[in-house]
């Protein structure tokens, strides 16, 4: 954007002003500072938000204090022509609150420069006075468009959170069974396109029924979630862990072969199994099945649940693929 306006503007001068010179310290400085700092800002590998805050303080003080010196020493005003730029990035990054207070200052150096011009021709008071009111008419309007584009962004942002909320599982806080199908079905879909492995395990909690009856269901609550929790993180980005129903889990494992999976699985079952859940000593069970080409949901299901049943049959804390 800046770039262009300055392609514009000399264009314009080549056009209209063939015979003046160009301003020193007009465009062309400008277009090099700003420049330099984008310069700077593109080779930091991260931008955090009070790092970003600090180079635009660093950006606006040179220039604030040339406003100054350009109206007391009646340096080339070029330059001003320039201001309503910095007006609107300050609120396209700093959001309307800070932006109203760079862009306040701001008005607060030219309102001093006219001030310090009160001697100058009436003719270069009027332009500075003109200049002052356009920014002030400009920081309002940004201001109010600012607001109520972050508002809008924050409405979004708290239905997006409690879209996510519903599609969790309110006890575990993995994936609730919803959820976990359709991102199942993503990844059946992008398996079948791209050609990539899929694998799916089911995790069951072992003897979980005489849990809740011996202890109670507080006690098969605290149990599920741990449980869960280690299943989080024994999966990582791996893929994602959702609750099936009951004391039942599954793992969704894109680009995951099944050779793979079953290493996962085991390293799952000896994180449940090594360590009390909610002072419990507790295993699980696991089956696992990988994505073969022309698979649905249900079939993927059906053989996952298979592996289950047989880690089942066979002694319970075991996995089966």
């Amino acid at each position: 954007m800046t770039c262009g306006g300055y392609l514009l503007y000399l264009l314009a001068h080549r056009l209209f002003l063939p015979g003046a010179p160009l301003s020193a310290l007009g465009p062309e400085l400008l277009i090099g500072y700003i420049c330099a700092v984008a310069v700077m800002l593109s080779l930091l590998p991260t931008i955090h938000f009070r790092l970003l805050t600090s180079v635009l303080t660093l950006i606006f003080l040179p220039y604030a204090a040339y406003l100054l010196l350009a109206a007391m020493y009646q340096l080339p005003v070029g330059y001003l022509a320039w201001t309503p730029m910095f007006v609107v990035l300050c609120f396209c990054i700093l959001g309307w609150r800070l932006g109203a207070v760079v862009t306040g200052s701001l008005l607060t150096a030219m309102l001093c420069g006219l001030w310090l011009l009160r001697s100058a021709p009436p003719a270069r008071l009027d332009a500075w006075l003109s200049l002052s009111v356009m920014l002030l008419a400009l920081t309002l309007v940004c201001a109010l468009i600012t607001r109520f584009v972050e508002k809008r962004l924050l409405i979004g942002h708290q239905a997006s959170l409690q879209l996510a909320a519903a599609r969790m599982d309110a006890l575990t806080g993995v994936m609730g069974r919803a959820a976990a199908e359709n991102f199942l079905t993503q990844g059946l879909q992008l398996a079948h396109q791209e050609r990539l492995p899929l694998s799916l395990l089911i995790c069951d909690i072992d003897n979980f029924k005489a849990v809740n009856d011996r202890y109670g269901h507080p006690v098969g609550d605290a149990v599920l979630k741990s449980a869960a929790r280690r299943l989080r993180r024994q999966t990582g980005n791996d893929g994602q862990v959702g609750r099936w129903g009951g004391e039942e889990f599954v793992a969704i494992l894109p680009g995951m072969a099944k050779p793979e999976a079953l290493v996962l699985a085991e390293r799952m079952r000896k994180a449940i199994s090594s360590q009390d859940l909610a002072g419990l000593s507790v295993t699980a069970s696991f089956g696992v099945a990988a994505y073969r080409s022309g698979d649905s949901i249900a079939d993927l299901l059906e053989r996952a649940d298979q592996r289950l049943y047989e880690a089942k049959n066979g002694g319970r804390n075991a996995v089966r693929g």
